[in-house]
This record gives C-alpha cells, structure tokens and sequence, in this order.
C-alpha cells in the first residue's frame, strides 16, 4: 500500500456537496465516518434497530467482518476502497424491497461511469462488473422493530483503490479495482459524491409503481439478459437464457422447453458455450 493511495474521506466535501444538491439533501439526513467497524451494515442495523430516521449514510475506512451476499466474506483493508450503507425506511412494501437493490446497482454503474469514464455493467442483480471481473456488490438487509415500520439497509462495497498484487490470490482472477483499470488513484470523496446523486435519483423511479423506466435503464447496462445463464438458489438450479427483468426486479429465464421462469434470488453464472443469444426484451410492462 503507496502513500499514494492514501486520499482520505473528506466529511465535509461530502456533506458540502450533499447540501448543493437538493433532491440528494431530501434523501441523505446525515453521514457518519468511522476509522474502523465490523461492517457498515451491521452498524446501520443497530442504528435502524435503536429507531434512527431514514437517510443515515454510515462510511467506514475499513472492515473487520464485512460480508457480501450469501454470506461471503467481503475483502475489507483500510484506507483504500469504499464500504458505504445506508438505512431507509421505506414506505414501498417488503416485496417490493429487491426493486431498491436493482436502483442502487444502477447508481452504481453511473457514479463509476461518471468518475472514471469506465464502461461498468450490471451482473443481476447487484454486483457490478468491468472487463468480466467483479468492481463492486450491494447487500440488502432488512430489520423490524415492534411498532415501527421495516427499515432497509443498503451495504455497498467498491473497489477503489486496491492494488492489483494486494488482491488476494484465490479471488484475484474474479476481482479489480478502478485503480488497476484506469491507471492512477481515485479520489473516493468524488465517487461518494457521485454515488449520492445518482441514488437519489434512481430511488425517484420508485416513488411511483410499476417502475418502469428503472427497469428499462437497468436493462441497457445489465450484462446478464441475452446469455445463456445458470441461476442457483436456495433448493435448486436452473439453467435458461436470461430473457429479461420483470416489473418486481426478478430475472426472467426462458427455459428449453420454451416456458418462463422468474428468478427473484439467487447466484448466476454464465453457461459456456453459450447459445445463441436472443434479443433483449423490456418485460416491465
């Protein structure tokens, strides 16, 4: 790890750039940075759970224990890449929570786009990819106290600035970082700063059901419609094409019999060889 690589997170340049941007000030309430936590999410549940109102940002420059989907370990070292959640309590059903994910996959891929002018894509549902290797992934988790409405937590961990020869051997051939794509250090203030806005505006999309133009955007960046996909969840695996995303977020799989299946939850991988793909379709409608 280079001095170089030690730019450290400005709270007031984000909070600055928070009260600039009006749609974003009516969705963030505050933000806190910590040196050093188990995980974003687990804090931002406490804080959900001891009854904190909606839009805390909770920024940390390091994790002990963070975990990505399916309970995976989330490679955490200091000073280096973005471990950033948010509590919301939404006023959309619990069914409709995985739409908040897909949101937030998309912001992603815009405040990456924004900053680095990388062509980042979508893996549905929440992981973000650049050159086939995985940059970034988004953890949903939701809590329920007695008496108040659901609160949702959205964890989001981007590779910033990690070297290449930092990452670990066993995920290296899987996993980069922008550093490593563009060559130089980014500053993570401005991809925070991006992250917000464009949040704020996909979270719009949802005030209003069906969401169709977040499924129509999500779409045009989500690299897994038109392959040949293999999809496991928690009792089976399914193979399909992966035909196109439904109005509640799930992946719509075109099977070989030539029926549909929608996939709400679950690890996807790409099928080789390939067949031949189909076009993409807007099923949101």
């Amino acid at each position: 790890m280079t001095n170089e690589q030690q730019l450290p997170i400005d709270l007031q340049r984000i909070e600055a750039s928070i009260k600039s941007h009006p749609r974003v000030r009516e969705r963030v309430r505050e933000v806190l940075f910590f040196e050093k936590v188990e995980s974003t999410n687990k804090t931002a549940l406490q804080m959900g759970a001891a009854g904190l109102p909606s839009g805390v940002v909770i920024l940390s420059d390091e994790q002990t224990q963070g975990v990505g989907r399916l309970n995976r370990t989330w490679i955490s070292p200091k000073g280096v890449n973005l471990y950033l959640s948010l509590l919301l309590r939404p006023y959309q059903p619990i069914r409709e929570f995985p739409l908040f994910s897909l949101a937030t996959a998309l912001a992603a891929v815009q405040a990456i786009r924004a900053v680095t002018k990388l062509e980042a894509v979508v893996k549905w549902p929440n992981d973000i990819l650049l050159n086939d290797k995985k940059i970034a992934g988004i953890l949903l988790e939701a809590g329920n106290k007695a008496g108040e409405s659901p609160y949702l937590v959205i964890g989001i961990g981007v590779n910033v600035n990690w070297d290449e020869a930092d990452i670990p051997k066993d995920i290296a051939d899987q996993t980069t970082s922008l550093k490593t794509a563009v060559g130089h250090v980014i500053d993570r203030n401005d991809l925070v700063n991006e992250l917000l806005i464009a949040l704020s505006e996909q979270w719009t999309f949802l005030d209003k059901w069906p969401s169709d133009l977040l499924i129509t955007n999500l779409s045009e960046v989500c690299v897994t419609l038109g392959k040949r996909v293999r999809v496991t969840t928690a009792d089976k695996t399914i193979e399909g094409i992966a035909s196109g995303i439904s109005k509640e977020g799930g992946l719509i799989l075109q099977l070989a019999d030539n029926s549909q299946r929608t996939i709400y939850a679950g690890d996807v991988t790409k099928v080789n060889p390939a067949l031949p793909a189909i076009p993409r379709r807007n099923w949101s409608s």
